[in-house]
């Protein structure tokens, strides 16, 4: 997680300096709101801020309630702000952010530097913010990249949440637009898997935002890609031919997404192929050509397509699992 990275170590780096910082965390929404369970920002004394709650009035306001506080001590408070739409209804669509302010201290370099070297390390760590402040958790029910949030009374609260990745993005090809592709989505909680049976494409070898660069057949690349709710799959392959073995390989597979790349006519050549042994609904479930469109032409327009139709199908799924109330 790239973002949580560079929060976590801006963190670090100033406590180690020893200028005052504070940590600005979103740990419950509801209705409408700029920003998810999840979303943090850090902002320092120093004038310096990393990350984001999500813009606006209720982000104005925790970074003037830090402000206020920093050089006063260590506290952690909870704060919620309500935002109505004034729809004329009396209901309050817009929202309510639960959020926690923790103002750091040194005692917090060693859990925030053992968070950072998680998340290098693609582990899934738990941490805790309560009234007493922040801390690791050693056992917790949480999946990579839950939270919870629990509050028994005004000082009895506890937000937790597992750092680890949540979701995997298996690109099937390591050409430009897989390139572009990793980019983006390693901007946006997704653990990168790039298989690639040439290995010395330069777009492969110089991708630095995968996390994984595998050398593999693509006939075997199905043996190497998991079911799962959480893994997206995109088949980028450089010939008509591997694109639809890897393809045919993987749609049983139980997946959250399944695309390939290609014009029309290749695609409606690949599925008209692949219909000959596989029931039409079955083919139905790919997305190709894969990405929204956008009359996209190169390979960093390609690849804001194909990211787009990945979130749209990524946060259509989160919300009808956890509808909002208004």
């Amino acid at each position: 997680m790239a973002n949580s990275e560079k929060l976590w170590g801006f963190l670090l780096e100033r406590l180690e300096r020893g200028v005052p910082v504070g940590l600005l965390a979103v740990v419950d929404s509801r209705g409408s709101t700029p920003a998810k369970a999840g979303a943090k920002m850090a902002v320092a004394a120093d004038g310096k801020r990393e990350g984001t709650i999500g813009g606006g009035a209720m982000e104005r306001h925790g970074v003037e309630q830090i402000r206020k506080r920093l050089g006063e001590g260590i506290v952690t408070q909870r704060i919620e702000r309500q935002e109505p739409h004034g729809d004329g209804s009396g209901r309050s669509c817009g929202g309510v952010q639960t959020l926690i302010l923790h103002l750091c201290s040194a005692k917090d370099r060693a859990p925030i530097a053992s968070l950072l070297r998680a998340i290098r390390q693609r582990d899934s760590v738990v941490f805790r913010i309560d009234p007493s402040g922040l801390a690791l958790v050693e056992a917790s029910s949480l999946n990579p990249g839950e939270t919870a949030f629990h509050q028994d009374g005004e000082d009895d609260w506890r937000y937790l949440e597992n750092i680890g990745i949540p979701y995997t993005a298996y690109l099937v090809g390591g050409g430009h637009v897989s390139l572009a592709l990793s980019r983006i989505l390693t901007t946006l909680d997704f653990h990168i898997v790039v298989f690639e049976e040439r290995p010395e494409l330069d777009t492969f070898v110089d991708n630095p935002y995968a996390h994984e660069k595998r050398i593999i057949p693509f006939d075997q690349v199905h043996r190497h890609i998991p079911e799962g709710e959480h893994h997206y799959a995109i088949v980028m392959t450089p010939s008509h031919a591997s694109d639809e073995r890897v393809l045919g390989a993987l749609i049983d597979k139980r997946l959250r997404f399944l695309g390939m790349l290609g014009s029309k006519a290749k695609v409606a050549a690949i599925l008209e192929s692949l219909a000959l042994r596989i029931p039409e609904e079955t083919l139905r479930r790919v997305h190709a050509p894969v990405g929204l469109p956008i009359e996209s032409h190169t390979p960093a327009e390609i690849a804001v397509s194909i990211a787009a139709e990945i979130i749209q199908v990524k946060n259509t799924v989160e919300r009808r699992l956890n509808p909002a109330p208004c």
